[in-house]
């Protein structure tokens, strides 16, 4: 029973990380397909949702005006999410941006409901206050809605050192495994997740979310998907973002991102239901069983510990491992000169978070929001 239990969970970890990108990709290079794009300057509105960001919103409506995009044509809103520090004054940058001002901190889906009720355009993009976008990012994710069957268009965020000299990061391997598996899901359209920093979507299929709810990267895609529509990814619209200044405000992020996973199967339980979600297999195995891995992991190295004999081996490499791990997080500098090293400690911070996602959601159900408010 012990060694099944540690077989199992290997089995697990092992398809959820490796199985099911590696299937994806193959079946994406023998079934997958590209929506038909073209070169396209709709009328779009920008939604901005932003909350105490006075220093900087006025840098970002100036960066998404500096867009290689008809000025005519483009848009901007601003949504002041009970903003204190004069938000909506520095976002009036300019007589065409409209600002809506929330009288209190009701938190980002309330804030994206409200602008949803002002846009008039065919197409609205998504974005927030501290990215930057490639000149040509608006073209690239617009260029597929060519195909009436797209809903919704993902770009890709870069992480940068600074917006000034927009050279990418050193993302690891983990990250480049994933967006791999993004572009292979979208070219078989399994994709279920857009960059909640740069994404577009057609205004009409746009559904009011629930107040509280943590991922609209994922609400909203999900709900162009239950509508029959295809959600793609643009790689080519750039969004960048400076990397986040520690462990420690990466590890909250993430856990909130993960607590809203355990949210959405609450608040769309078809999600788990194959015969009503039309991308059941690519979300069970990308999402849901993300959430499982740690537990996973943890029955993996608790049974070889009590299986003893030759498993003892399986239990020091893997305590060897996660001492790796918490040595890459704790020094990262010096992580960075060992190969796959960054890896591990980057695995093993996603997995602590994917551990505590669910008693953290549990507890505080009664003010989901404080999640993911600012400050």
């Amino acid at each position: 029973m012990i060694v099944c239990v540690f077989w199992s969970s290997l089995a697990l970890v092992g398809y959820a990380y490796l199985g099911y990108p590696l299937l994806a990709r193959l079946l994406a290079r023998t079934l997958g397909n590209a929506p038909r794009q073209d070169e396209t300057t709709p009328d779009v509105t920008v939604v901005i949702a932003a909350r105490n960001e006075a220093g900087r919103i006025a840098a970002r409506i100036g960066n998404i005006f500096e867009q290689d995009y008809p000025r005519e044509k483009l848009h901007v809103l601003v949504v002041s999410d009970g903003s204190c520090d004069g938000t909506e004054t520095a976002a009036r940058i300019d007589a065409s941006v409209r600002v809506i001002a929330l009288a209190e901190n009701a938190g980002k889906a309330v804030a994206l409901n409200a602008a949803l009720d002002e846009v008039s355009t065919d197409f609205v993009v998504f974005t927030d206050a501290r990215q930057r976008f490639a000149p040509d990012a608006l073209r690239r994710l617009l260029a597929a809605f060519a195909d009436p069957a797209v809903g919704a268009v993902s770009g890709e965020l870069e992480i940068v050192e600074d917006f000034e000299h927009p050279a990418q990061a050193s993302i690891g391997l983990y990250w480049r495994i994933e967006k791999s598996l993004r572009e292979s899901e979208a070219l078989l359209s399994w994709l279920h997740g857009v960059s909640g920093a740069v994404y577009a979507l057609r205004t009409k299929l746009f559904r009011a979310m629930p107040a509280g709810t943590i991922l609209d990267d994922m609400w909203v895609p999900l709900q162009v998907i239950r509508a029959g529509q295809r959600v793609w990814m643009a790689r080519d619209a750039i969004a960048y973002d400076i990397a986040s200044s520690d462990a420690k405000t990466e590890f909250r992020r993430k856990t909130r991102t993960l607590a809203g996973n355990w949210q959405l199967i609450v608040r769309m339980p078809w999600l788990m239901n194959p015969l009503r979600n039309p991308v059941f297999f690519a979300w069970f195995s990308h999402k849901f069983l993300r959430l499982l891995v740690p537990w996973a992991l943890l029955g993996a190295w608790l049974a070889s510990a009590a299986a003893g004999g030759s498993y003892r081996a399986a239990f020091g490499l893997q305590t060897l491992c996660y001492l790796a791990a918490v040595a890459a997080l704790l020094a990262p500098r010096l992580a960075a000169r060992v190969p796959l090293l960054p890896t591990a400690g980057t695995f093993l911070m996603l997995n602590a978070a994917a551990f505590v996602s669910l008693p953290a959601w549990l507890r505080l159900q009664h003010d989901p929001q404080r999640l993911w408010k600012k400050g």
